[in-house]
């Protein structure tokens, strides 16, 4: 299952996201009554990014969860931990490199996302729009070198991003 938005385009996660939460969707009409609006609006565009790029941190931690075992948080809480306390002093210090790589990817892959931001943003000028739509915006208004400039900061950014990845990992590597 975490691996749905790998294996479906990002153009159908968020016609999917529009069909469930959109005016006419199965859950629209409850967040209309509720003055909720997800669709064309900033916080649906960070959730359907979420859906699209969630399946970094999930591919960074969960095998290496699987790998730690449950034993430490098993024994806090047979100790008389809270679970809250558990998290923060056993389980987040076991899994922070893998938590701190499936961000970076995770934010990497945000920043370039355009199928998913797409369907869901409805273009809306000053309101919706990402850097991957104002790329395209430029392009269709034949604003090539704007293109190009938004094209290259994104580019370094993912490759500061992908920088950040390896010199992390190869930290981790040294400290075990």
């Amino acid at each position: 299952m975490a691996d749905l938005p790998f294996s479906i385009s990002p153009v159908i996660g968020g016609l999917i996201f529009v069909l469930l939460f959109g005016d006419h969707g199965f859950l629209g009409k409850w967040l209309i009554g509720h003055n909720i609006q997800l669709v064309f609006n900033t916080a649906g565009i960070v959730i359907a990014t979420l859906f699209v790029t969630y399946p970094f941190v999930a591919r960074e931690l969960i095998p290496l969860m699987e790998t730690q075992g449950s034993h430490e948080e098993e024994a806090s809480l047979i100790l008389g931990a809270s679970t809250l306390r558990t998290f923060f002093k056993i389980t987040l210090p076991n899994i922070k490199w893998g938590l701190l790589y499936g961000v970076i990817l995770c934010s990497a892959r945000s920043i370039g996302d355009f199928g998913a931001v797409s369907v869901v943003s409805g273009h809306i000028v000053g309101q919706t729009n990402t850097m991957p739509l104002q790329v395209e915006a430029f392009y269709n208004g034949y604003q090539m070198e704007a293109a190009f400039a938004l094209s290259s900061l994104m580019s370094i950014v993912a490759i500061i991003s992908l920088v950040l990845k390896n010199y992390f990992d190869w930290k981790n590597s040294r400290s075990v």
